[in-house]
């Protein structure tokens, strides 16, 4: 049984961690990327983004908070940052720095581990996305961007995932820089998904994948115009074990304690989710 909670993974962070710190100091350099409040509990979230919302309506919310579906989300996002895919995306920010600060070639030599890792989390995250939100897929999309988290994630993974390793490459040319990844990357992945969520959670991926791919490519397009200022900002707040790496094991030293991003916004999501199905009277 898992023993995330909403309400435990928000008490997880501080506004002084450097998770914290480096998605607000990312976001400050991305004309267009979401405002963001810190807080530190659902009640407080919505103090902050729902003041209207009344008692009862906070009640459901933290009804909300305790579904199935959003427990999900919060242990999928828990995977991302410290299971096998989270082993990953250490080695792929040594290479990713490497490509900004260091040797451009070896940075580059990676890129097929690089896109097997964005490929993967593009998945994992439409998939606790598909299981987080009630609804159709553009249901669920339109509830997504309805709130300052959903942007936050679809920012982080477009700047950190997609523009900053693969700028300089031709998956930044014509078409869906998305869809290019899961043609090329994917592979195997659906049944990993498989296995981690149960048979359907690949498809399931799939479906909600496809129904975001548009509007996460436009936020691709956006981000990738400043990919060097991302980088130079990014840097300062990493550890130096990760910003440095020039070997996987380097990264991977790093990665039980290091930056867990994707709990951060996750957690974060799933609050905003929790408020904004109160709000509009949306039963699971």
């Amino acid at each position: 049984m898992s023993t995330h909670t909403v309400e435990t993974s928000l008490a997880t962070f501080t506004e002084q961690d450097a998770s914290v710190k480096l998605v607000w100091a990312v976001f400050s350099v991305i004309p267009g990327a979401p405002a963001v409040s810190f807080y530190s509990s659902l009640p407080e979230a919505q103090m902050l983004l729902a003041p209207a919302l009344p008692p009862e309506g906070l009640a459901q919310a933290l009804q909300f908070a305790h579904e199935p579906g959003t427990i999900r989300a919060l242990d999928v996002a828990d995977w991302i940052d410290t299971g096998d895919v989270g082993i990953a995306a250490f080695a792929g920010a040594a290479a990713v720095f490497q490509l900004f600060f260091g040797d451009k070639k070896k940075a580059l030599d990676t890129h097929p581990e690089q896109g097997a890792d964005a490929a993967l989390k593009a998945l994992a995250l439409a998939y606790l996305i598909h299981q987080l939100i009630p609804g159709t897929l553009s249901e669920k999309v339109a509830t997504l961007r309805s709130t300052q988290a959903g942007e936050a994630l679809l920012t982080w993974y477009a700047a950190i995932e997609i523009a900053l390793p693969f700028a300089d490459d031709a998956v930044l040319g014509t078409g869906s820089v998305v869809g290019h990844l899961i043609d090329k990357y994917g592979a195997g992945h659906l049944s990993k998904l498989d296995m981690f969520g149960g048979a359907g959670a690949g498809a399931n991926a799939q479906a909600m994948l496809g129904a975001l791919s548009g509007p996460l490519d436009n936020v691709i397009v956006n981000v990738a115009k400043y990919t060097h200022q991302i980088a130079d900002t990014a840097k300062a707040y990493l550890p130096a074990a990760i910003a440095t790496a020039g070997t996987v094991a380097g990264a991977v030293a790093t990665a039980a304690d290091a930056l867990p991003v994707y709990r951060l916004l996750v957690a974060r999501l799933a609050t905003e989710v929790c408020l904004a199905r109160a709000g509009a009277g949306v039963q699971a």
